[in-house]
């Protein structure tokens, strides 16, 4: 029988984001927008262009306090989520998702669980994206939190195998499989065939944070113009880099650092961009993406995954990522390449570049591989 969804998700202050897309994903694969979402008071409804009925009983969001919230806030939103659960009225089969739960919502469920409060008819699904949000729970809620996996009072999920294997092992968790869904580029999403431009755009989208890699791209720019020079190669290649308008030191600081190499060749340009205002704008800009490039820090992502792996695959699109990032098992149909250091970087690179077409054939089987793994997901959170 299939089950009524609530989706629990604090983290909608933003118009983008993954918080708001797996909403857009859910709706989309069920045909309808019928799931109850259930989030902060102070959240803008308007710039979400949602149709699900939608709760905003939550206390407000504290993004200072984000992972330092008092046992008071958490107390609180823990029974403002238990008397939103109760006025949803649905007697049975009924799971509530939390796609991206962090230290918060872990403790909310622990603490309506310890006090008995948790309506029975419902199932917990939760998803957490970083072992951080286990590491950084008080022990006992900790403690509370895998006893409730264990007796399956709670299903537990992560985006990476990666990830369910350090928790299973760490934590002594019996129980726990990843929930994949799409992130930017919807699953139905029509694939045009590729082609090889005489110009290659490579795409570095997405927050610009020290953890993604964002300040290593000058060097790793400079690295490929001097490899372009010294080899004497005949090609063309821009850079697209996201950057955030209110951060306009760090986007100089990157702008100057990738000037000063400039004059060693003149066949790396680089385009900055600073986010898009809709999904249909956001798509046209990662449909101009040839290569997708992450040159994330492999101690933030040696366990979680990155969306945009998800997005290339669905687009049969090239990756070229730090070497020890996880998502292995979408990144190892031939359909990507690791490099160690910017000095690595410009070789491999440029063999991509010269088998694109290779590459993006080998990313279709990658897609077919994710595209089961997401029916199975939505089908694990509707049965």
């Amino acid at each position: 029988m299939k089950k009524n969804i609530i989706i629990l998700e604090r983290r909608l202050f933003s118009a983008f984001g993954h918080e708001r897309t797996q909403i857009e994903t859910i709706n989309e694969y069920f045909k309808n927008n019928s799931s109850y979402v259930i989030t902060c008071k102070n959240t803008s409804l308007v710039k979400l262009n949602l149709k699900n009925k939608f709760y905003l009983d939550m206390p407000e969001f504290l993004m200072k306090a984000e992972g330092r919230e008092s046992e008071s806030y958490i107390r609180k939103s823990a029974h403002s989520l238990e008397m939103i659960l109760r006025k949803t009225k649905f007697i049975s089969n009924t799971n509530l998702i939390i796609p991206s739960a962090r230290t918060a919502e872990i403790s909310m469920l622990a603490v309506l669980f310890y006090e008995n409060k948790f309506p029975e008819n419902i199932l917990p699904i939760v998803r957490i994206l970083g072992i951080n949000y286990l590491d950084d729970l008080p022990k006992e809620v900790l403690k509370t939190f895998i006893e409730l996996v264990n007796n399956r009072k709670i299903k537990l999920c992560t985006e990476t195998e990666e990830l369910s294997n350090k928790i299973k092992n760490k934590f002594n968790v019996k129980f726990i499989r990843t929930l994949m869904f799409p992130v930017s580029v919807p699953l139905k999403n029509i694939t045009k065939k590729s082609k090889i431009n005489k110009n290659i755009n490579i795409g570095c989208l997405g927050g610009p944070r020290p953890s993604k890699g964002t300040h290593l791209i000058p060097k790793l720019i400079k690295s490929l113009r001097l490899y372009i020079h010294d080899n004497n190669l005949d090609v063309s290649i821009t850079f697209i880099v996201q950057m955030s308008k209110e951060k306009k030191k760090r986007t100089f600081i990157f702008w100057f650092k990738e000037l000063i190499s400039r004059y060693i060749s003149r066949s790396v340009r680089v385009k900055i961009v600073y986010g898009t205002d809709g999904r249909r704008e956001f798509m046209n800009l990662i449909n101009t993406i040839d290569i997708f490039l992450l040159p994330y820090n492999q101690n933030q992502y040696k366990y979680s995954g990155s969306g945009f792996i998800i997005d290339a695959l669905i687009l049969e699109k090239p990756i070229i990522l730090s070497e020890g990032i996880a998502m292995k098992e979408l990144t190892n149909f031939k359909n990507s390449i690791t490099f160690k250091n910017p000095l690595d970087f410009p070789k491999k690179l440029v063999k991509m570049i010269k088998n694109h077409k290779m590459y993006s054939n080998n990313a279709k089987s990658g897609k077919k591989y994710l595209i089961n793994k997401i029916h199975n997901s939505f089908k694990f959170i509707s049965e």
